[in-house]
Formats: structure tokens, sequence, C-alpha cells
């Protein structure tokens, strides 16, 4: 009997750090549910130091490059500066997902210095009301430009980040319009998972159809980004993108799973976020010294490995870009049917429905 290989331990790159499960939003689409009424003072939902350093330790033999710092709301971390100190001290590069209500010059300046090289903000709307009323905050829309504001005068040109839904979706051109006004250096248009109160936005009518999603991919190639001097990334799965944006290597919001681990804000290594959520998707904690051993012998990673791509089930299967795509979202598709290879959910309605691209299929 012929034994199948062990797959190839790839390079731990990246540790996507979520430094707290609190967030001073309470965002109609998020697909964590952070309570945004919990004590900042709590140390229990906010990342110790010692740990990340702990974490950084044992990482960085297995190939550790860079930390993405997300959360819940990274700047909410009563230390966020610190970890940004330990990021630099340990030769790392850093990307930071945010609302952008916590930036301050300060802090601005604290993000530049420690070698942060990518920022993504979030923006749901051109009009306050519009952006206030999704993340539940009134005066976010306000907070989040002087937000921005900060990052570009010490240098960056930040990401913003709009969500598509049936709420904003009018807004879309005019902010793209303010994007430039601002000094935004791209444009992420997300679609909403259906996870949590993603879930719930899906369900109540609150998404885009699958079919309005597919004519939007047309309108953003065809009109929107010649009309832009940014880029623009929309977040549909890689099956729908044109070739040219491929072959140009529009790879946003490809997810680079193999190579990526969890930190979770109470020292847990997870497959992702997610973790917060499934248990099961939690691999053990930093500082006990056996991250090599979960890195490399863990089974839920080494599942991922045999199984992708070769493994994918239904349209994903049958699609010519699934070793490119690795079916989209790993813990999206595990949440939806407690499956780590099953088909992604957007990929699989659009077959469904007859808008699934036939020239990309086997």
């Amino acid at each position: 009997m012929v034994e199948t290989p062990a797959p190839r331990v790839p390079p731990l790159n990246d540790l996507y750090v979520y430094v707290t499960d609190r967030c001073n939003c309470a965002c109609k689409h998020c697909w964590i549910v952070p309570d945004p009424n919990a004590s900042k003072d709590d140390p229990k939902h906010f990342l110790a130091l010692d740990v990340f350093e702990a974490a950084a330790l044992e990482a960085k033999p297995l190939g550790l490059r860079s930390v993405k710092w997300t959360g819940g709301e990274p700047t909410i971390h009563p230390q966020f500066a610190e970890l940004l100190a330990l990021q630099k001290e340990h030769g790392l590069n850093g990307r930071v997902e945010t609302n952008g209500l916590e930036i301050t010059a300060e802090l601005a300046r604290a993000l530049k210095d420690s070698g942060v090289s990518h920022i993504s903000v979030s923006l749901d709307g051109s009009r306050p009301e519009t952006h206030d009323t999704i993340r539940g905050v009134s005066g976010a829309h306000r907070r989040a430009l002087r937000g921005v504001k900060y990052l570009t005068e010490v240098g960056y040109k930040p990401q913003l980040i709009m969500t598509l839904m049936r709420e904003n979706i009018g807004e879309l051109e005019s902010l793209l319009d303010l994007a430039q006004e601002v000094g935004a250096g791209s444009v992420k248009l997300n679609i909403v998972q259906p996870t949590l109160r993603g879930e719930d936005l899906h369900s109540s009518g609150g998404t885009l159809s699958i079919h309005e999603l597919v004519d939007l991919n047309r309108r953003v190639d065809q009109e929107l980004r010649p009309r832009y001097k940014f880029r623009i990334f929309y977040d549909i799965p890689m099956a729908f993108r044109p070739l040219k944006r491929i072959l140009d290597g529009d790879a946003c919001s490809i997810c680079g799973i193999m190579t990526i681990l969890g930190l979770l804000a109470d020292g847990s290594y997870a497959l992702c976020g997610i973790g917060e959520n499934l248990p099961e998707m939690v691999f053990g904690r930093a500082g006990h010294g056996d991250l090599e051993h979960i890195w490399k012998e863990h089974p839920v990673l080494l599942r991922i490995r045999q199984g992708l791509p070769s493994q994918l089930q239904g349209i994903c299967q049958r699609c010519l870009l699934k070793g490119a795509c690795l079916g989209s979202c790993v813990a999206q598709n595990y949440y939806r049917s407690n499956d780590l290879l099953a088909p992604y959910w957007f990929c699989e309605m659009a077959e469904q429905e007859g808008l699934f691209p036939t020239g990309r299929l086997r």
C-alpha cells in the first residue's frame, strides 16, 4: 500500500492579531459581534504585551515576517502603541484594520514609526447619517474622516473599505469621490458575509442579491475603475474577476490561509477570528512553547493543507481558479457547513441562479 506523502509545511508568514474582542462600534454586518458596552479596563479582553512577545518569539523561527492588527477594534487597546513598538523591535512589518474613530495625530505618528505599511479604514457611506447608522455610533463618520486626515498628514494613503449593502449602495460613487478628495490610496468594496450579524442582515433582505453583486462587478470594471486614479478592489470571488485584473495581480481578498495563523485577545492561537465563536478552531495558547508542533501537526491545519485545493467540493471543485482561490474563505465555509472544504456560499448561489461564469469551469 502506497502512503500519501505528508503535505509540505509552509512558512508561517503572518499572524493575524485580534488584539481585543471589544469594539467601539456595533456594526450591522459584523462577523465577530464584539460588545461595545464592555469595560475598557477589563484586561481579559485585551491581548497582553508579554503574550504577543511570546507569540512573536515562537513564530519567527517558523517564518514570521508580518502581523495584521485587527479585532474588535485594535486602536482601543490601552497599550496599542506599546504593541506597535514590539512589532518594530522584532523587525516585523505591520498592517492595520481600523474603524478610524480613535486615530489621533500621536497614534498616526506611532503607526508610521513602527513600520506599519498599510492601513485600512472602514467607511460605509459618503453621508454621515448612513455610515453612523450602519456603525451604530453617532459621529462615527466625522471621527473616521478625522482619523484619515491624521494618517495622510504623516504620509499614509490609507485604503477605505466600504461594505456593500442595500442601505448604502446608492452612495458608492459619492464615496469614491470622497476617497479621492481625502487622499485615499485605494478603495475596497466588501460583500457582507452570512456570519453572525451578517447572517441576520442576509435574512432580513438588507444585502444585495447575487445578481446585483455580479452586475456591480461589470460596472466597477467598465465604468468606475477607469474614472479614478486610485485602485478599486471588489471583494468578489476570483472566478468572477476579469482575466486582465487577475493577470495584473488583483489578488485582493484572496486569503493566504496556508501561511497565516490567528492570535486571539486571550492569547489563543486560532484559524482566524472565527475562533472567538467556534472553539474547535482554537489550537493552543501562546507562550507554552508548542507553536511549532501546532503549526506542523494540528489536524485542522493538516486537513487544510491536504485538502486544498484538490478536495474542495461542489462548484469549487470544478472551478478552474481553485488553485489560486482556495475556496475563498475556509472559515466562512466551515461556519456555514461544518466542513473546511465546503464550497463558498457566493459561488454556490451563483451557480444555482445560472450566474457562475461557465468559462471558468472544467
